[in-house]
């Protein structure tokens, strides 16, 4: 649904942002072109090439790759836009935007722009993050009974004085102990993720990737860092 209402309004606002682009440029090398004012020039192209990387700046926040201005210079008079724009509304994009709508993330670097667009994120928000909550506490509640489980059968085959120094007998000391082993594994598991993604994000490093893992499993989503394959 969020693909149906936001993929034809962002090619609209790429081909505008096309023929925009391709008009700046043809005025900035024509402007060059015919100038016959040597003494002139500098101040010429400064200007033309302001207004020249205003359009390109707007393309670029857009999501405009450099590969398509080099493909509007060799395309000059074709009207549909060229297959190396990259869509903003595609499957995995929607998808992956529809999840972090439901996991309240919200990394915002790709957000509905249109009235119908928000109006449904809204719905879908509204529905969706509740048993999304639920979901999300029977999970945790699994994996806390793992690790309890998890920690009493390594009781049972340590031995007995190892039982009576290192694992707690009473409630409320299973409890910490379960705390502590969640920890562990929390960041266990970050630190696992972190690796993934350095190994998939080219210009990622560790700490890039465990600071994304942890901004994300906490739901912040800043949004500063976000995978790009």
């Amino acid at each position: 649904v969020f693909r149906q209402i936001e993929l034809p309004e962002e090619l609209k606002r790429l081909e505008c942002l096309r023929v925009k682009l391709r008009v700046q440029r043809y005025h900035f090398v024509e402007a060059v072109s015919n100038n016959t004012d040597v003494f002139n020039l500098h101040t010429l192209v400064s200007v033309k090439l302001r207004d020249y990387e205003e359009v390109i700046q707007e393309a670029a926040e857009a999501g405009l790759l450099i590969s398509f201005v080099t493909d509007i210079i060799d395309h000059d008079g074709r009207s549909e836009l060229p297959p190396i724009v990259t869509e903003r509304w595609s499957i995995l994009q929607a998808v992956f935007f529809a999840s972090t709508v439901l996991t309240t993330i919200g990394y915002g670097n790709v957000v509905p722009s249109t009235n119908w667009g928000r109006i449904f994120c809204i719905l879908f928000a509204f529905v969706g993050i509740p048993l999304t909550l639920i979901v999300i506490a029977d999970w945790g509640k699994l994996f806390a009974s793992a690790v309890v489980y998890i920690a009493l059968m390594m009781k049972s085959k340590l031995p007995f004085r190892a039982k009576l120094s290192c694992i707690p007998t009473n409630v409320a000391g299973r409890r910490s102990l379960g705390a502590c082993a969640a920890i562990v594994l929390l960041f266990l598991y970050l630190a696992c993720g972190a690796g993934m993604f350095m190994l998939w994000e080219d210009d990622w490093n560790f700490f890039d990737g465990f600071y994304f893992c942890f901004v994300t499993m906490t739901t912040i989503g800043f949004g500063d860092l976000v995978p790009s394959k």
